[in-house]
């Protein structure tokens, strides 16, 4: 790495707010006044020599729930790492980039599966590499990858991974995420993530992630800059509401557009191109109740991967034919009628055919 100092950009958008300050270790954590411009952002540069620094961004929220104008300190909400215990953002430069980490892709050439040949293992990141009986502790990216061969042996030529964002680690396998662009800290660092991707590519095997779009944690950093600018004041559905859920309804008439969409389309983008997956599972895409959101997530995610496969499949539940029709938003959807009806017959029940046929 370069000791020469470059000028590097911290920016944070909140059209809506009216003072925004960075705070991080490299100004002993005093506040840096940020300027606003007319696209919405607040912006400050720094002069940086390559290294890892943290950061965070001091604003005055626009969020009902806190007072008017009151200063809440939140993570960047584009940080692509974040230290766990304190929640600051980790900006790692190196050359004057913004890097993620130092990981060179081995498995780029190598041929993988068409979407109509996939066969999928689902799995959770700790549920799946542990459970052994000698007592050690897993739940890592790399303890996956130690059984990649086994399931490979199994025949499978794709992996779908519950929630890889970074949440708020409550048991709920990672279907609240607080940071978007940030992989679970718990699992491994970003390099041994992309290891484990890069190795199941090497094997012919596809990595598909799972996106939570229909809802966030209620720590995400949105919450506090303006609630009401990402999110549904009150969820559609009382009864099937698990967090903030993100409205994509809402258009900003000044700037000309949906910041719901924009948002979780960057976040799509940037695990496409920063990890290379192959595809995404719609979580909640009945909540989420906007096929026009679901069918430009669908096509946008499609343009991003250009000429490598992506698959794409909603959690649609019950299952409706059209979400997956020619003018559907999605290729697959899952059939949680079907999977009931061979789990109990695979688990020693009745074979109902009419029940399987109609599912």
């Amino acid at each position: 790495m370069s000791n020469k100092k470059h000028d590097y950009e911290f920016g944070l958008f909140a059209p809506n707010n009216t003072e925004a300050r960075l705070i991080a270790d490299f100004s002993d954590w005093k506040d840096i006044p940020m300027e606003k411009s007319d696209d919405g952002y607040f912006r400050v540069t720094q002069k940086l020599g390559d290294g890892v620094y943290q950061y965070r961004f001091n604003i005055r929220s626009k969020s009902w729930f806190n007072k008017d104008d009151e200063w809440k300190t939140i993570t960047d909400p584009y940080a692509t790492n974040v230290d766990a215990e304190t929640q600051n953002a980790i900006l790692v430069l190196k050359n004057g980039e913004k890097i993620v980490d130092e990981y060179v892709w081995k498995s780029d050439n190598v041929p993988l599966p068409n979407n109509n040949e996939l066969i999928i293992y689902e799995m959770h990141v700790s549920d799946f590499s542990g459970g052994e009986e000698d007592g050690y502790t897993r739940g890592k990216y790399t303890d996956v990858i130690a059984k990649l061969d086994y399931l490979s042996d199994l025949g499978i030529n794709a992996i779908e991974l519950m929630p890889l964002k970074s949440n708020p680690g409550d048991f709920n396998w990672g279907y609240s995420p607080i940071h978007y662009f940030t992989p679970e800290e718990s699992f491994g660092s970003t390099a041994e993530l992309k290891e484990l991707i890069d190795k199941c590519h090497g094997l012919g095997i596809r990595v598909i992630v799972d996106g939570v779009y229909n809802h966030a944690s209620t720590s995400t950093a949105l919450t506090e800059i303006d609630h009401d600018y990402w999110f549904r004041r009150e969820g559609k559905d009382p009864e099937q509401n698990w967090g903030p859920e993100f409205d994509y309804e809402f258009w900003d008439e000044k700037l000309g557009i949906n910041p719901a969409l924009e948002f979780v389309l960057d976040s799509i983008r940037f695990w496409i191109f920063e990890y290379r997956v192959d595809g995404t599972r719609f979580d909640a895409a009945k909540q989420i109740d906007n096929f026009d959101a679901l069918g430009k997530f669908v096509t946008n995610a499609r343009m991003m991967a250009a000429m490598k496969p992506f698959f794409t499949v909603a959690e649609f539940i019950p299952p409706t034919p059209s979400v997956t029709e020619p003018d559907g938003p999605v290729e697959s959807c899952w059939n949680d009628g079907f999977m009931y009806s061979i789990v109990e017959y695979l688990a020693g029940g009745p074979l109902y055919f009419e029940q399987i046929k109609d599912a």
